[in-house]
C-alpha cells in the first residue's frame, strides 16, 4: 500500500517561516546570554558592568511589577532602594505598601514585614540618620577623654559608615587598629570597608 501524503489548505501568514527560525534563534541567544550573566555575575571582569546585588535589585522590582498588590514585594523593593542611597525611592515605595495597607481592616493578618506601618518605617528612615550622628558625637566625647579606649574607635567606625562616611570611618578603624593590631572584628570591618 502505497503512503499518502496529506494535503493541507493553504493558509497565508504574515510572518515568514524563516522569521520565526530567526526569533528562536534570539529567543535562545537572549536567554543564553541571561543565564551566563547570572551564573558569572561574581567574575572580576564583570564586576565593572554589574554592581553588587545588581540581579536582587531587578529580581525585587520584577516581583513589584508582577504583584502590584503585595505589600512585601513593595517593602523589600524599597529595602534595595535604601540599600543604594535613593530615599525618593524608598519614600515612594513605602507610601504605595501604605495605600495598600490603609484599605484593608485592623483585623486581618499581617505579613510579617508589614507588621510596622509603612509610614513609620519611612519616619524611622529619615530620623535615623539624626540619631546616628548624635551616638557619633557620644561617642566622639568617650574617644577624647579616653584616648586608649579601642572599641570607641571601633563604634565610631561602624557609626560612620552606616551614614556613608568611609574615609572618617577608615580613619577610625586605622586608630583602634593602631591600638590592637590583632583585634579580629577590626580586620573585618576593614574588609567591609574596602581596605
Amino acid at each position: 500500500m502505497a503512503k499518502r501524503k496529506l494535503k493541507f489548505p493553504h493558509i497565508s501568514r504574515i510572518f515568514n517561516a524563516t522569521l520565526l527560525k530567526g526569533a528562536k534563534l534570539y529567543t535562545i541567544a537572549f536567554a543564553a546570554a541571561l543565564l551566563f550573566v547570572y551564573i558569572f555575575q561574581d567574575l572580576p571582569v564583570l564586576k565593572p558592568f554589574f554592581p553588587t546585588g545588581f540581579l536582587d535589585f531587578e529580581r525585587m522590582k520584577l516581583a513589584v511589577m508582577l504583584a502590584p498588590n503585595n505589600i512585601s514585594s513593595h517593602l523589600l523593593l524599597s529595602q534595595e532602594y535604601l540599600k543604594r542611597g535613593d530615599m525618593e525611592a524608598v519614600e515612594r515605595e513605602l507610601l504605595l505598601a501604605q495605600n495598600l495597607v490603609e484599605p484593608s481592616s485592623p483585623n486581618s493578618p499581617t505579613v510579617l514585614g508589614a507588621s510596622l506601618s509603612p509610614l513609620k518605617i519611612l519616619e524611622k528612615i529619615k530620623n535615623e540618620p539624626q540619631k546616628i550622628r548624635q551616638e557619633i558625637s557620644f561617642w566622639e566625647k568617650v574617644a577624647m577623654e579616653k584616648q586608649d579606649y579601642r572599641d570607641a574607635y571601633i563604634r565610631l567606625a561602624i557609626l560612620n559608615y552606616q551614614i556613608y562616611e568611609t574615609e572618617r570611618a577608615k580613619e577610625y578603624l586605622k586608630k583602634a587598629l593602631e591600638l590592637d593590631p590583632n583585634f579580629e572584628p577590626a580586620r573585618e570591618i576593614k574588609k567591609m570597608l574596602g581596605d
